[in-house]
């Protein structure tokens, strides 16, 4: 008796077949262009002048397998898709996704499988763009060690680095060692040596703005705020802060918070993004879009539904002042969150918000999780 086979069907399970078998790595090295503590290609040669002002991208939290308890991909696979054509389209000067590219940490047995969808997925970013990544805690565990951190650099590159773009710096930490050093102790004190060294240097180097990115907040509205979930140790977070006031840190952009939050240390801009994957507030599933002048930065976070046609680069300039793109609190699930404003280190910082949107739609963050089943036993991250 002979058996028909689709040949659809055929081809589809074979190549699903060749694809399990393949390194995690195979994907080039565009995913790990992160290494000696500098992002290969944006570096001060190339890029340590101001030319003219752009705009970037931020993510966070494209996390595949949260949507279903590590058991699909599909949902998160649909939304970076659709977050990718958006990219493509608009052309920014670089996307950075602020970490947790996936549900699974190194040790999970589905880490492989989610490690190869992230790369299978961003790689249709187009190669124009540069792509930095961002370690998470669900990228090297909550409590993250050598051998998890040896991981992650294996498939993405360094965990902590540095790089340039038309004359800002941009600093990338690990936060997840600042939230919990205790298997990384020489770590984490390698990292904040590094950190205030790169930060000294960027101001000798008269760096347009110094930026930086990593994927816990230093803090969500406050920075004396205590400590939880949700933010880092006040010990390592005054250190920190005093450092990059020093420097004259213009902003630092943050996920983990799946929901926007927004806050002020002196003149730094604290800006905690909503998630590309699953979000847990009323902020929907979308991305940030940052505009860079020479005397300021302007953000705005847009649900993937409600993104705009184009990023236009205009504004009134010379006073060393932000203004905000819309003087109206937006709705956000309407045109995102509304968008915080700030100026330039030694002017008086302008942060327009309502409070709804600066807390990402109100609500308790416990609540929050726990209406989605992942509070107990113990208070973790979804």
């Amino acid at each position: 008796m002979r058996i028909a086979i689709p040949i659809v069907w055929f081809v589809s399970t074979l190549c699903q077949v060749a694809s399990a078998g393949k390194p995690l790595d195979d994907d080039g090295a565009r995913f790990t262009r992160a290494q000696n503590r500098e992002f290969q290609g944006l570096d001060h040669a190339h890029e340590g002048k101001w030319r003219k002002p752009f705009f970037f991208l931020q993510f966070a939290d494209t996390q595949y397998g949260m949507f279903t308890g590590d058991q699909g991909l599909e949902k998160e696979v649909t939304l970076v898709a659709q977050a990718v054509r958006h990219v493509n389209r608009l052309k920014p000067r670089f996307v950075i996704v602020c970490g947790d590219l996936t549900n699974a940490i190194p040790s999970h047995p589905r880490y492989g499988a989610q490690v190869r969808q992230f790369k299978a997925d961003f790689s249709k970013v187009s190669k124009e763009i540069p792509l930095v990544c961002v370690c998470g805690n669900h990228d090297i565990g909550n409590r993250p060690d050598p051998n998890l951190i040896g991981s992650y650099r294996k498939h993405f590159g360094d965990d902590y680095f540095g790089f340039w773009v038309g004359g800002v710096r941009c600093l990338v930490l690990n936060s997840s060692v600042i939230k919990d050093s205790t298997s990384a102790p020489q770590i984490v004190q390698r990292q904040q040596e590094w950190f205030e060294k790169m930060l000294v240097a960027a101001k000798t180097a008269q760096a347009q703005h110094i930026v930086v990115f990593q994927h816990h907040p230093w803090f969500l509205k406050t920075e004396d705020e205590p400590e939880e979930y949700f933010n880092l140790p006040v010990t390592r977070r005054r250190v920190a802060l005093a450092a990059m006031k020093q420097s004259g840190v213009r902003a630092i952009f943050a996920g983990h918070y799946h929901r926007n939050s927004y806050g002020q240390a002196g003149t730094i801009a604290m800006i905690t993004s909503g998630p590309v994957g699953r979000p847990l507030g009323k902020d929907p599933s979308g991305f940030r879009v940052v505009k860079v002048f020479r005397d300021r930065l302007e953000h705005k976070y847009y649900s993937l539904d409600q993104v705009p046609a184009t990023i236009p680069l205009t504004g009134q300039q010379g006073n060393g002042r932000t203004k905000p793109e819309n003087n109206a609190p937006d709705e956000a699930h309407a045109q995102g969150s509304p968008q915080p404003t700030f100026a330039t280190p030694g002017s008086p910082p302008a942060v327009v918000s309502s409070r709804r949107g600066a807390e990402g739609g109100g609500g308790d963050a416990r609540q929050s999780i726990t209406s989605v089943g992942l509070l107990p036993p113990k208070f973790r991250e979804p």
